[in-house]
């Protein structure tokens, strides 16, 4: 398997995750329970970094033979309570 063909794998991964983000953002919006909303935006918090994870490796893997620079990391924000408050 060749690195671009990796890539792929990756983005298809990728793919996946944002149908199921996608799916539990519109779970979150509809629904009317307080507790279980947060729930939900729990669950979304840990797939969303995976999901830009899977697409950095992607992008990066799909240009790395061409030699081009990866993008910059995207940078999460902080959450309140967190060091550097």
């Amino acid at each position: 398997m060749t690195l671009y063909e990796l890539s792929l794998e990756y983005r298809g991964a990728a793919d996946m995750l944002r149908t199921r983000i996608t799916e539990l953002e519109r779970a979150c919006r509809e629904e009317r329970d307080g507790q279980r909303r947060v729930k939900l935006d729990r669950r979304l918090r840990p797939l969303r970094a995976m999901y830009r994870d899977t697409r950095a490796v992607a992008r990066y893997l799909e240009g790395y033979y061409q030699g081009t620079a990866p993008r910059r990391p995207v940078r999460s924000r902080r959450l309140r309570g967190q060091k550097g408050d």
